[in-house]
Parts: structure tokens; C-alpha cells; sequence
């Protein structure tokens, strides 16, 4: 069986991923000079934005929810503890695992930040007609689900 030749000479703005990853750069260069959003990270603030909807979490679920892998959860969680705006505590049935709450200053943290990362949000998609951002959004959205339910897609 022969391979089918892929044409080498095309458009790296026609590819996806690039496309992505140069998306990724804009949206961070934006984070990073934003003065209004608790001097988080975007990581921390999934972390936040996931706990301000529902705590406490142990960590394997707030990765989940938070798009993190355990590793950079764990370290992510050290700094917001010694910040003061989250807790850690063991959980009391199965003392394998930690909870993490969002504390009250955790909170304040987070909704002044929300308001800056909807306003960043807002800058980024500027260009972006309202139907378009939907369509964006949906087809993101099953690219991400379908490779999440089938990592060994070829």
C-alpha cells in the first residue's frame, strides 16, 4: 500500500492548529497586560471560575473542570493556598484525597477578575460578528470533546 503524497507547499493559515496556537499568543499577550484581573493567570482563574461554581472539589474534578493535568493543578493550588484564596483540606471519607475551596477573598479575587476576563474575552472576538462567535465557539467546542472522548483518534 502507498502512501497518498501530501502537498508540503501550503498556507500555515489555512492549518488549524496553527491557527490555534497564534489565537493562544493574542489571547495571552491580552491576559498579560490586563490590570483587572487579580494578577492571575489564566490558569489560576479556571481554577477560581470552577470553585466559584461549586465547592469544594477534590483536585481529579477541579482538573477536570479547569482543563488541568494533575501536576500543574497541584502546583496552580499551592499558589492561590499561599495566597490565601483557596483551602485545602483532607477529605474526611477518603483521606486520599484533597478538597479545595474557594475562600472568601478567593471570591473577591475572582469577581473582579471575572469582569476583566469577560472584557477580555470582548477585545479578542472584537472582529467576530455575534452569529460567528457562536459558530466559533460550537465547533471548538466538538473538536475538543470529540478528541477528549477519542484521544487515539488517527
Amino acid at each position: 500500500m502507498t502512501k497518498s503524497r501530501i502537498d508540503t507547499d501550503f498556507n500555515l493559515n489555512t492549518m488549524v492548529g496553527y491557527l490555534i496556537r497564534v489565537s493562544q499568543q493574542v489571547h495571552y499577550s491580552l491576559w498579560n497586560a490586563a490590570s483587572d484581573v487579580g494578577n492571575l493567570t489564566s490558569p489560576q482563574f479556571a481554577v477560581l471560575h470552577a470553585l466559584s461554581h461549586d465547592h469544594p472539589l477534590d483536585q481529579t474534578a477541579l482538573g477536570e473542570r479547569a482543563s488541568l493535568d494533575r501536576t500543574t493543578l497541584a502546583e496552580i493550588v499551592t499558589r492561590l493556598s499561599k495566597r490565601g484564596l483557596v483551602a485545602r483540606t483532607r477529605d474526611t471519607e477518603d483521606g486520599r484525597r484533597n478538597l479545595v475551596t474557594i475562600t472568601d477573598e478567593g471570591r473577591e479575587v475572582h469577581d473582579t477578575a471575572a469582569v476583566g476576563a469577560y472584557d477580555i474575552n470582548e477585545r479578542f472576538l472584537y472582529a467576530v460578528a455575534p452569529e460567528d462567535r457562536e459558530v466559533l465557539v460550537r465547533v471548538l467546542g466538538q473538536i475538543i470533546a470529540t478528541h477528549r472522548e477519542n484521544p487515539n483518534l488517527p
